[in-house]
């Protein structure tokens, strides 16, 4: 079972425990649903009961690739689920991958478990794979997930002005972006 430890969060693979809270943090009324692509819309309740029997499968086969696609962000005290980090292909052939992070429950927002679980994950992706550069997109109205990335020494490379509409306002789409080089020269969760 793949653990990497940090002060405040724990990343993890998935649990049979796990999955109860993930589904109700699934619901479409939660909060989080507003924040992370809105413009996308919330999951059904069908699209969040396939999810988690896909993932149930996984669970009970312990069937993990690596490297990771997602893992669990844990409460290092408890252990307990907050939310999960992830990753998907922007480009195979050029090996650029686009990573997702995001805590459910809004209690545990801006008290520094997301700014200690991007920068584990990134170093895990880096560590793990022959990736030269990991980005994320959001949109301009996330402001803790553009902070989240400028604190972290991510670079805004692109700005699609008014590119998402969210509950009836424009936002620009915006995405950063880190070289392998420029993380490892200043991480302190790098090998």
């Amino acid at each position: 079972m793949l653990r990497i430890a940090g002060e405040r969060v724990v990343l993890r693979d998935w649990a049979a425990a796990d999955l109860p809270s993930y589904r109700h943090w699934l619901r479409p009324e939660q909060e989080w649903h507003r924040w992370d692509a809105p413009y996308f819309g919330a999951p059904t309740s069908g699209d969040a009961d396939a999810t988690v029997s896909r993932l149930a499968e996984q669970v009970d086969a312990a069937d993990w690739p690596t490297p990771r696609r997602q893992l669990v962000i844990g409460d290092t005290a408890t252990g307990g689920y907050l939310g999960l980090v992830s990753w998907y292909w922007e480009s195979e052939p050029s090996d650029w991958r686009l990573v997702g992070i995001v805590l459910h429950d809004p209690r545990t927002w801006s008290g520094g478990r997301g700014s200690e679980a991007l920068p584990l994950w990134a170093s895990y992706l880096f560590d793990s794979t022959a990736a030269i550069r990991l980005d994320f997109a959001t949109w301009s109205g996330n402001e803790r997930m553009c902070r989240l990335g400028r604190r972290l020494g991510w670079v805004e490379e692109a700005r699609f002005r008014q590119a998402r509409e969210v509950r009836g306002q424009r936002y620009d789409s915006v995405v950063y972006g880190v070289l392998r080089e420029e993380w490892c020269a200043r991480s302190r969760y790098s090998a």
